[in-house]
């Protein structure tokens, strides 16, 4: 039999190619209505690094720092998760983890579509999956997700015949029924007044919240002024904030000026070069050593302030002894380490959801930052990554995020989000 040395590519057939017709009639989509969209929960969470986190001052060489436009770059503990871009020069954005305990894609699949608000797909991703896919039959995680979608819909018969099934696949006993009811939680200690964090750079730019600060001492008995998250300052920034803390404290206002220890460093720093660190430098410096009552390194900066500039010392008025700045060393260890936790409940949706936004004034005065949300009922896509945000916020200030009594399809979200497992605990304290 004779075998041709030079056989035809299929490319070259004109008269075959000429023969295949385009479809005149569009597919049939089988997916429900609710499940347009992309297949993979991963290529959904792709999606969404489009939207960079707030953005991060990094410290300059001091090569590149202008003699005449000096800027003070507050340097603090570095953040435990990173956030360095995939590609050098791209925007930082929210890098979702591509390998978690218990994960698989049909659970990813099932915890976005739950997010969304579709539980009914959701269980019957879920329910397929644990039948006849490979990764979905030995991820426990995936059987509590359904066990737990089971439960929310009330369909007690299906969730006691998952349960025979569950023993038979892990060899270990089933989840129980369990009759859900309003989740007790202990009350939050109540705010002392309003709060106000001041975050990144401090700037001109802040007129605008430093103004607010101000609007609400007309209002209120007392109010706390975060620091903690300050990243760096110019001189005209610090001016600001120096005024304003030298018109609270001639009023005798009680502010509670909390977390000023990095940014004084920084300012220590800077003023040891004299005139040449510039005025809003020494005069912010100057406020915050009379807000602490440091009165011995107040005369101390002082006389050099007077030497730099030729001016005369300003004067020891220290504000009233209730405004005694509010710090974590100062709250003891007992006080600050109780049972008390946030408390969320029902559905939460979007980055500025009110239960999440009482997440930052919680953690103050706490090294352990505990969140009950056994009552939540749903968290979108959205608010977990502004959840995820929120944690390595805390995380820069050293402090431990604790989430008891998550649900599991409600834990599937926050782990493909990113969040680590170590903040799961599974009983609130």
């Amino acid at each position: 039999m004779a075998f041709p040395l030079f056989p035809k590519f299929p490319g070259k057939d004109k008269q075959a190619g000429a023969r295949t017709k385009p479809e005149l009639a569009p597919r049939h989509d089988a997916r429900p209505a609710g499940m347009a969209g992309p297949v993979s929960a991963r290529e959904v969470a792709a999606a969404a690094k489009g939207r960079p986190p707030p953005a991060v001052k990094l410290r300059a060489s001091a090569a590149a720092v202008d003699a005449r436009e000096r800027d003070i770059t507050v340097t603090g503990p570095p953040s435990l998760i990173e956030w360095a871009p995939a590609v050098p020069g791209a925007q930082p954005s929210i890098q979702v983890a591509e390998a978690n305990p218990g994960l698989c894609s049909v659970l990813e699949n099932a915890a976005l579509l739950y997010a969304s608000g579709h539980a009914a797909p959701a269980r019957q991703v879920l329910e397929q999956g644990v039948a006849t896919d490979n990764d979905a039959k030995v991820s426990p995680l995936a059987w509590l997700a359904l066990f737990d979608l089971l439960q929310r819909a009330n369909d007690r018969a299906a969730f006691e015949q998952l349960g025979l099934q569950y023993v038979v696949a892990f060899e270990r006993s089933a989840p129980a029924w369990e009759e859900r009811g309003p989740q007790p939680c202990l009350a939050k200690r109540p705010a002392a007044g309003g709060y106000f964090a001041l975050t990144g750079k401090l700037s001109p730019a802040n007129v605008p919240q430093i103004g607010h600060m101000l609007a609400a001492t007309q209002k209120q008995s007392q109010v706390r002024l975060d620091l903690g998250s300050l990243t760096g300052a110019d001189d005209a920034g610090a001016k600001l904030l120096a005024d304003a803390l030298a018109q609270l404290r001639k009023r005798q206002y009680a502010l509670a000026l909390q977390h000023p220890e990095k940014i004084r460093r920084a300012l220590e720093a800077a003023v040891a070069q004299g005139r040449d660190a510039g005025e809003g430098y020494w005069t912010l410096l100057l406020e915050l050593l009379q807000w602490q009552n440091d009165r011995t390194s107040f005369e101390d900066r002082a006389v050099d302030f007077a030497v730099a500039f030729e001016l005369s010392p300003p004067s020891w008025e220290p504000p009233p002894s209730a405004t005694a700045v509010t710090t974590t060393a100062d709250v003891p260890a007992a006080a600050a380490e109780t049972t008390e936790m946030l408390c969320w409940q029902g559905t939460m949706t979007g980055p500025t959801d009110p239960q999440l936004a009482k997440f930052a004034e919680f953690r103050e005065g706490r090294s352990i930052v505990p969140i009950n949300m056994s009552a939540v009922e749903r968290i979108d896509f959205v608010c977990a990554g502004a959840l995820l945000n929120a944690i390595i916020r805390a995380e820069g200030q050293r402090k431990t995020v604790q989430m008891a009594g998550a649900s599991p399809i409600i834990r599937a979200l926050l782990l493909l989000i990113g969040i680590s497992p170590r903040h799961f605990i599974k009983k609130p304290q």
